[in-house]
């Protein structure tokens, strides 16, 4: 996973843009049409909102005809959106760690790595923070925050049986150490930097209702089984 996803809707591929014109374009004219709004960023926001799309990848027997960028931010999209967070900046961010995390395992099961394997480093990099220099804290906040928040969102249940057979923290102190995490990385000079102050500011106040918005996804349209 990158310590600072980049936008989703800026790695689009060529494959993606295929994808989408045979869906929504009838005709040669139509696909003509279509083609050239895909270099308008408004145009493409609605386009990637449409209806028939999402139902499109929804219906989808495999997502890899179609790049992990376009399967979360049509998914994440529309999960927020339902929740009430028409927020598209926030949609492509947490849209873009999810396709980070899933990576090139999407082949395999649309939640990339299962939890397991990784929670110890998550569990690490808090421990990294005090020793670390200021520049180092900014990644390790963003890292934890991303991480945390695909626990939070696409694994609960495995944090809720941690907390239960092992007494480990539950499922809101994850939630409070994402939200911390953001709200802190979105104070520092390369928040500015990356154009994400905003982001991180807006996803750490609205971090709830996404986790819980992302826990409607993995059960209803992911079915991860974690």
């Amino acid at each position: 996973m990158n310590p600072v996803p980049t936008s989703c809707r800026a790695r689009l591929q060529p494959r993606d843009f295929e994808f989408i014109a045979a869906t929504l374009a009838g005709d040669a004219e139509e696909r003509g049409f279509l083609v050239s709004l895909f270099d308008e960023p408004d145009a493409l926001d609605a386009i990637l909102g449409s209806d028939r799309l999402f139902q499109a990848v929804m219906e989808l027997p495999m997502p890899l005809a179609v790049s992990p960028e376009l399967y979360f931010f049509v998914l994440v999209r529309r999960s927020l959106g339902d929740a009430g967070i028409d927020d598209v900046e926030i949609a492509d961010y947490v849209a873009a760690t999810l396709a980070d995390h899933a990576g090139g395992a999407l082949s395999r099961h649309p939640s990339g790595r299962m939890p397991d394997a990784e929670f110890t480093y998550h569990v690490d990099i808090v421990e990294r923070m005090a020793d670390a220099s200021p520049c180092e804290r900014f990644f390790l906040q963003v890292q934890c925050g991303n991480r945390f928040l695909v626990l939070t969102g696409l694994f609960p249940r495995f944090l809720e049986r941690r907390a239960e057979r092992r007494g480990a923290p539950g499922l809101d102190y994850y939630e409070g150490v994402a939200r911390h995490s953001f709200r802190v990385a979105g104070r520092h000079p390369l928040a500015e930097e990356y154009a994400l102050r905003e982001v991180y500011e807006r996803l750490a106040d609205c971090f709830p209702e996404t986790r819980r918005a992302l826990n409607r996804m993995a059960e209803d349209r992911l079915f991860l089984g974690a």
